[in-house]
């Protein structure tokens, strides 16, 4: 009985050893994206739409040291129209991508966004601004949506992704098999009003 009993212990013991601690565990579910705020209005023109976001970036240790090393990330954040079907799949259009670019200059000591559609550029001193900004759209006017828009249980499905700029050949292949490259969040889908 007591033979049984060390084997049944010791192999209890390497399984346990086999899996990360509940530490390890959280502290890598605390990386992504998450909506904070999410808002649709209707803007001053008919058939024009407001829409305010506002998203928290939890960066992974890759991320942030790469970073720190010079590598560019940039942030995407894609708005469509989808329209539900309860017999079929749902459709899906693409209606607007905004894109921003965060990277940090080592003899600044400065965070910066830049927006390359605009060209407009900010500059923080810590990361936790740059990703306050980097992930805050505020009364952003969204294009005309098409006639078929209204009314006819479509909705505005937004989501966002975090990336490095460029990410050079060994790395393509492993980032196809890991999220350790790259951030992504759940979606928001909100009812056009």
């Amino acid at each position: 009985m007591s033979i049984l009993k060390y084997l049944t212990t010791g192999w209890l013991l390497c399984v346990l050893a086999a899996f990360p601690s509940g530490s390890a565990l959280a502290a890598g579910a605390d990386t992504g994206i998450q909506f904070r705020e999410f808002a649709i209005q209707a803007g001053g023109q008919p058939d024009s739409l407001l829409v305010t976001v506002q998203l928290d970036y939890q960066l992974s240790d890759y991320l942030r040291e790469g970073l720190l090393n010079g590598m560019t990330l940039e942030s995407d954040i894609s708005v469509d129209l989808e329209w539900h079907h309860s017999w079929w799949w749902n459709t899906r259009k693409p209606l607007l991508d905004i894109k921003r670019e965060l990277s940090y200059h080592p003899l600044s000591r400065q965070y910066q966004v830049a927006d390359p559609v605009t060209g407009d550029n900010w500059s923080f001193p810590t990361l936790i601004a740059a990703l306050e900004q980097l992930g805050s759209l505020s009364d952003y006017l969204l294009p005309a949506l098409p006639a078929n828009a209204s009314h006819n249980d479509a909705a505005l499905f937004v989501d966002a992704t975090l990336t490095p700029k460029t990410l050079y050949l060994p790395l393509k292949v492993q980032a196809l098999f890991s999220d350790r490259y790259s951030l992504d969040s759940e979606g928001v889908m909100w009812p056009i009003p």
